[in-house]
């Protein structure tokens, strides 16, 4: 591992739990997509893409491998959001696909989180607030292909609603994370990584 390159970690989760939050506002319903604003929502998965694409880089760098997959999965699905073609939640120009369609789009990344899941569940290094947060995100995307498919709009509120608990989540393990990092007290479930760019 390389100890001169600082944890990915408190920025990736950081940065995955502020796009998390954008995203799924407005599929909990706590936002009509008619009063998105869709530059802030541009500016924010900007930020997000970038940010978890450093993350991912640098979990990379550290031979951290399922860190690295997990933040540039979502770097990529983070820029394509940002752009004009770009599908975020708020009446994007993507969503004039078909239903069909975008279950089948969710339903890929639920398989893939799925997995990512599975990969966390007993890993003590990543914590299982980690492992909680990509249970949380697989279950929303799920509950939202599932609304695709059988054309129940209430699952995709409440696929919402678990897309925000899992941004909670994700600011928990940011948060500690932070405070690991910077010689606090250690938060439960965050995991055994070391911090701080330290061997």
């Amino acid at each position: 591992m390389n100890s001169n390159i600082a944890s990915s970690k408190s920025l990736g989760f950081g940065v995955l739990a502020i796009a998390s939050w954008m995203f799924f506002v407005t599929h909990s319903g706590l936002v009509a997509p008619a009063g998105v604003d869709h530059g802030v929502m541009h500016a924010v998965m900007c930020i997000a893409a970038i940010g978890l694409l450093i993350a991912g880089i640098m979990a990379f760098v550290r031979h951290e491998g399922w860190l690295a997959f997990f933040f540039l999965l979502w770097a990529g699905m983070a820029w394509a959001s940002s752009q004009p073609m770009g599908w975020h939640g708020g009446g994007g120009d993507m969503g004039h696909g078909s239903a069909l369609f975008d279950a089948w789009f969710f339903i890929t990344i639920t398989l893939v989180n799925l997995y990512l899941w599975l990969g966390s569940m007993k890993n003590r290094k990543l914590g299982g607030a980690v492992s909680i947060t990509v249970l949380l995100i697989w279950v929303a995307w799920l509950l939202m292909a599932l609304a695709c498919f059988l054309n129940i709009w209430i699952l995709g509120r409440i696929g919402g609603v678990v897309g925000l608990a899992s941004a909670v989540v994700a600011f928990y393990v940011s948060a500690g994370s932070v405070l690991a990092e910077n010689g606090g007290r250690k938060l439960p479930c965050i995991g055994g990584e070391d911090h701080g760019g330290q061997a």
